[in-house]
């Protein structure tokens, strides 16, 4: 009792009770050296201590007596292989490990983490899963996707919870990410690096090329096929990556400051060639007999790539108001611009790159808390985050005042000149005919109170109001004869689309961790609540109709009109938590968990239409449903962590999702025209479970490793909300079993090794298994009546990253050099129905076979074999790195 106890890197501290055990709360995840102190005894320093958000580290210390005055006991603390008090598959992947792997950023260490898989987590769909930056919610409810990249430069840590996660964290059924950022050093340091890269691949590309001037009376003659490298197609550099931080503090324990920003480019590896400009016209292309063909071709012939450009800036400002009281400002501002993901659209554009639309995001987060410590045993914080995302797809600038008619930029073309080639062949002119903008605004507010009230029993209660404002418009461009073919904002009111609402969710939790010597519980309640803010038709038949009239029992019209809108109403939840932990040996530990989770479905599905227009020339009408209920997932794991040595460990974990309410559509007859109308509802149903198996070495010696294996069956009614709507129209009976669903790839086996034989020297090499995702067979062009019969290919990918510090140069300089993709595998990623395969198609065969003539320049094998249907070529990457 009374022994003196304090982290050296911090000013927190504490003393140990009667029966000499202690507490110190609140402590951000790194790695510390603790103190302990006793008059009479020596000095006790434990070193490398590790914490791990929300999860204890135990320091056990047995004191001496102090034989020679000012003895000190110097202590390496050794990471247990097996934590008792985690209840549910967690990964926390800190600051230096990050910096070692052969990854972009924190979306590829995501996918290498086990039960992750393309970014599903245990079989869930995209936008399942909640990112959070320091416990604050960054996702954009448009979409249910991050808002913004967190990048490397910013992270202390990364924990991702892939299996049942506390009753703190809401929306989301499928995982957790929670982003720690760097804090303030103690002094000011920084650093700064740069990384360029370059393709070095010999697979070779076919293109389009033009032996002649350009000019705008040319022959078929005038054009031939080549097959271009990649490395040659590709431009240098076709990676750029700037990282730079800095920080320290302005008045020392009181204030500090902590800023950084990354420029990051990448070339992407589909690439097109400028051989035609948008405003180019040629003619008789679909007459069958190239000798009647007459060519505009007026490109520079350059090689165009999908490429991606991304500014980031971010600093934090901190400020310690008593020894009680600290607050953080935070802020994160980031610019995206690219092409647009369409691939399909890009791949018919593929030689006049210019006509298609341009991406463009801005997002900015600003972070404001408070953190309280009122005692040892407590502490308290409250936040508010303000986000905004605001992003846009467009070809050329428009004006602010988009909303209205006007004038647009010249350069928009008719879209007669899309249409000028006939079968299997590329555009030769026009330009995407569309813009959309949307602007997401989040005010969130958080406030969480934390009390060890007994030595066995952690509280944690917590409520969130998150206030949404949205802003979309989106519109089609019209070059015609009735605009005097100038390019305008389509007048017709079925071209354009504006929606302006703002939505809310309230969240409070209450959570008990209870920790005994040999057992540790945990068991949380939540309550979410959804506010959509929008009016609803009373009677959808009738959906586009403000006003619907009244009949009387004979059904003879009255006269009168019933205003057909409601609003439509809130919805709210119960999901209980529950997790159990306790060791079965010395070296193992056996845990169980269950919680019930619920989320909102991406907004743009409540509020797709919003205008409940219906166009009587369209075969059918989509409409969103702002009453649509939350999606729901009961989710239940038991997990083993075994120590096989002192240095080698195993987790095995087995894991079963039952998922309902999912959102899919219903198809009904409108009750004015024959068209059909189809609404989101809550149709869709599935299934997960699986295997995980992680097996991971500690350091011994220069050698460190680890392996991750998952198995895992995903099933349901419908891989995409559409999917049923698609079917349909295609001719196709509806899925009334469960199927595999898209995603579904039964084994993904993730490894990485690290190797650093001198303290100069690091190696680390990530090689990745994967079985092939499913599709439905085509044979002999008739499909399988079994949804997702078929499996792609396998594949296996490797990446390598090398570490140099000269030992003859300063310390503070490395130098790095990494590989992606390192023996140049060539995975069938999109394959064709009727192959199995992405270089091969019945299609392209029987059309060869036919001898018909393709309705444009190209080759058929140019046409079919498209550049994004492969895994991206090899990559070469070298770097240096200065720290300060």
């Amino acid at each position: 009792p009374g022994v003196q106890i304090l982290i050296e890197q911090t000013e927190q501290g504490t003393v140990t009770d009667p029966d000499g055990y202690y507490d110190i709360l609140n402590v951000k995840p790194g790695t510390y050296t603790v103190i302990f102190r006793f008059l009479g005894f020596a000095v006790t320093r434990v070193e490398e201590v590790k914490v791990i958000v929300d999860k204890t580290t135990t320091v056990d210390v047995r004191m001496q007596e102090e034989v020679i005055e000012g003895a000190e006991i110097l202590v390496v603390a050794e990471r247990t292989l097996i934590q008792v008090d985690r209840t549910t598959t967690t990964s926390f992947v800190d600051q230096e490990k990050l910096e070692a792997l052969p990854v972009t950023g924190i979306g590829e260490v995501i996918d290498l983490q086990a039960g992750v898989v393309d970014g599903h987590f245990r079989g869930g769909r995209i936008g399942e899963v909640s990112y959070l930056v320091n416990g604050i919610s960054i996702i954009n409810p448009i979409n249910n996707q991050a808002a913004f990249e967190v990048e490397k430069n910013m992270v202390a840590g990364l924990e991702v919870i892939s299996g049942v996660f506390n009753a703190e964290y809401g929306q989301a059924m499928s995982g957790v990410v929670n982003i720690l950022t760097r804090d303030v050093p103690s002094r000011w340091s920084g650093s700064l690096s740069g990384e360029l890269g370059a393709t070095a691949s010999g697979r070779e590309i076919e293109f389009l090329g033009r032996t002649a001037e350009p000019g705008n009376n040319l022959r078929a003659t005038d054009f031939r096929s080549v097959m271009v490298p990649y490395h040659e197609a590709s431009g240098f550099p076709a990676r750029k990556d700037v990282q730079f931080s800095l920080g320290g503090p302005l008045v020392r324990e009181r204030i500090g400051l902590q800023f950084g920003g990354r420029y990051f480019y990448n070339e992407g590896t589909v690439i097109g060639r400028r051989l035609f400009a948008p405003s180019d016209s040629s003619q008789n292309l679909n007459s069958g007999n190239p000798q009647t063909w007459i060519i505009e071709s007026t490109g520079d012939q350059e090689f165009v790539p999908h490429d991606h450009e991304r500014y980031s800036f971010n600093g934090k400002l901190t400020y310690r108001l008593s020894n009680s009281l600290k607050s953080e400002y935070e802020f994160v501002y980031q610019e995206n611009s690219g092409w647009n993901l369409n691939f399909a659209n890009y791949h018919e554009r593929k030689y006049v790159p210019d006509g298609a639309n341009r991406y463009s995001n801005r997002s900015q987060f600003h972070l404001v808390a408070l953190r309280l410590t009122p005692g040892a045993t407590s502490f308290a914080g409250l936040n508010y985050s303000y986000l905004r995302d605001r992003g846009s797809s467009q070809l050329y600038d428009v004006p602010d005042n988009f909303d209205e008619t006007g004038l647009l930029d010249p350069r928009y073309v008719s879209p007669e000149l899309d249409q000028l080639v006939g079968a299997n062949a590329f555009s030769v002119g026009g330009n995407d005919l569309f813009n959309s903008r949307d602007v997401t605004e989040t005010h969130t507010i958080l406030g969480d109170y934390t009390v060890q009230f007994n030595r066995i029993n952690e509280l944690k209660a917590g409520f969130s109001a998150r206030l949404h404002k949205i802003h979309q418009a989106n519109h089609g461009i019209e070059v015609s004869s009735r605009t005097g073919f100038r390019p305008m904002p389509v007048v017709d009111e079925f071209g354009r689309d504006t929606l302006r609402t703002s939505p809310y969710e309230l969240a409070a939790y209450v959570q008990d961790k209870m920790e005994y010597r040999n057992l540790v519980l945990n068991f949380g309640l939540r309550f979410d609540y959804f506010e959509p803010d929008y009016l609803i038709p009373i009677d959808w038949t009738q959906a586009n109709d403000l006003y619907i009239p009244v009949y009387n029992d004979a059904g003879g019209a009255t006269g009168d009109s019933l205003f057909n809108r409601e609003e439509a109403p809130a919805r709210y939840q119960l999901s209980p938590r529950v997790g159990i932990g306790f060791p079965i040996s010395a070296s193992g530990a056996i845990r169980f968990s269950a919680g019930l989770f619920f989320q909102t479905p991406p907004l743009n599905l409540l509020y797709e239409n919003s205008e409940y227009e219906v166009n009587p020339q369209d075969n059918s009408t989509t409409f969103g449903n702002p009453a649509i209920d939350p999606e729901r997932t009961l989710h239940f794991e038991i997990g083993l962590q075994q120590a096989l040595t002192n240095a080698l460990g195993l987790e095995l974990t087995l894991f079963s999702k039952d998922i309902r309410n999912l959102t899919g559509v219903e198809i009904q007859r409108d009750v004015a025209t024959t068209n059909f109308f189809v609404r989101y509802i809550n149709r869709d149903v599935g299934t997960s479970r699986g295997v995980t198996i992680s097996l991971f070495q500690r350091p011994i010696g220069p050698i460190s490793w680890n392996v991750d294996y998952t198995l895992q069956f995903a099933d349901g009614t419908s891989s995409d909300p559409n999917e049923a709507f698609d079917r349909f129209q295609a001719g196709q009976e509806e899925i009334l079993t469960l199927v595999r669903l898209d995603w579904d790839r039964r084994h993904v086996l993730n490894n990485s090794i690290t190797y650093a034989p001198w303290q100069w020297l690091s190696m680390t090499m990530v090689n990745r298994y994967q079985s092939g995702t499913p599709y439905t067979t085509e044979r002999n062009f008739i499909v399988s009546y079994i949804e997702n019969n078929g499996d792609r290919p396998s594949n296996y990918m490797a990446d390598l990253r090398l570490g140099l510090t000269p030992p003859f140069l300063a310390d503070n300089l490395s130098f790095t050099l990494q590989i992606d993709n390192l023996f140049d595998s060539r995975a069938h990623t999109g394959v064709y129905n009727d192959s199995g395969r992405s270089d091969e198609s019945l299609s392209m065969e029987l059309f060869r076979r036919s001898g018909a003539q393709v309705g444009g320049l190209n080759t058929l094998e140019d046409y079919f074999v498209e550049q994004w249907r492969f895994s991206a070529p090899r990559r070469v990457y070298f770097g240096m790195r200065y720290n300060l």
